[in-house]
């Protein structure tokens, strides 16, 4: 990692000190940077990620959608430098984006005028209804995991670590929960043709860890997951983030408020309800899967990445149980009736 090379190479002056981590980030690493020109924000995209035959495009084209967005909402976006949004120096890509003074809220801080700011942003992101020139919708949204061959895999290496006296505790959690993952993901695969008929372009993870506040004024970070998706599918998951209590539940009047101002922007009637709660569980599924092939070393460069991948492991399956116990309470308090 080079990045005063990096800084140099793309005319944004001399360092001033050394880059300083900025810590929160799951999947790729941000340094802030002085230089003799200003302050920036660098990321340092995960080496095994951008390994993937498309991770490339798929970062450019987040970073499309994030400019497309850019003076319709509050949006950091990345830096244009020489033509480029992404940059590669001697094997590795990064990002650079003007510095912003902010940090992010999360559950106990989070108050009504946070989840009405959201509201707002969410409803607005849908109402745009963006096109974007070389973004086309995924042929599906779901994808059916190998949870199956991924719990063999973990089996054949316990043996081993058990030889060599060392123990995988995300093993045995992976395994209570395998059958239930299975059931939520195949649900979630029934319910894409249906999703599917209504798309938009969005951000996709409107986690409370993407959104620095500068006072009251949200700002929109880290699009790297933009894409297109059923709306009330990340209406939903921005309710499950922004409502939290922290303590495995809901605030009711939270979840009261977001709903109320996004709906002046996007109607809530008409919504198929089913298919949306049973597609709301994909972006879980999803970032279990990865985690999993983390923690089986399938997509770790190293120790340190294996052992992230288990506490997310772990961590995921907690969150899934977590979000059937908020399903109910989220269809009661939208006044849907729920006859299973």
């Amino acid at each position: 990692m080079e990045i005063g090379k990096l800084v140099q190479s793309l005319g944004l002056g001399e360092l001033q000190k050394e880059p300083s981590e900025v810590k929160g980030g799951l999947l790729h690493k941000m340094y802030r940077v002085t230089t003799s020109k200003g302050e920036y924000a660098v990321k340092v995209l995960n080496s095994e990620i951008m390994k993937r035959p498309t991770a490339l495009r798929n970062t450019v084209n987040s970073e499309k959608i994030a400019a497309a967005f850019t003076g319709i909402l509050p949006v950091v976006a990345t830096m244009e430098v020489q033509g480029k949004q992404i940059h590669e120096l001697d094997g590795s890509f990064y990002m650079v984006f003007p510095w912003v003074e902010g940090r992010s809220v999360f559950p106990k801080e989070i108050n009504e005028k946070h989840c009405a700011a959201m509201g707002d942003i969410l409803g607005r992101m849908h109402r745009a209804d963006i096109a974007v020139d070389g973004v086309d919708p995924e042929a599906a949204e779901a994808e059916e995991f190998s949870w199956d061959t991924y719990l063999q895999s973990a089996r054949e290496q316990e043996k081993q670590n058990i030889q060599e006296e060392q123990n995988s505790n995300w093993l045995s959690q992976y395994e209570k929960a395998v059958c239930d993952i299975k059931k939520w993901n195949r649900a979630a695969c029934d319910a894409q043709q249906t999703l599917a008929q209504t798309l938009v372009l969005s951000h996709r993870d409107l986690d409370p860890k993407n959104v620095m506040w500068n006072g009251a004024e949200p700002l929109i970070i880290d699009w790297e997951a933009a894409g297109y998706i059923n709306p009330y599918q990340e209406f939903l998951e921005v309710l499950n983030y922004w409502a939290d209590d922290g303590a495995g539940g809901l605030v009711r009047s939270y979840f009261e408020v977001l709903t109320n101002v996004y709906g002046t922007n996007m109607s809530l009637v008409k919504v198929p309800w089913d298919a949306v709660f049973a597609g709301s569980f994909s972006g879980m599924l999803g970032w279990l899967d990865y985690n999993v092939k983390r923690a089986l070393g399938m997509e770790a460069s190293d120790e340190a990445e294996i052992r992230l991948g288990e506490e997310q492991v772990v961590g995921t399956i907690g969150a899934l149980y977590d979000y059937c116990d908020k399903v109910k309470q989220m269809q009661e308090w939208l006044g849907i009736k729920n006859d299973r």
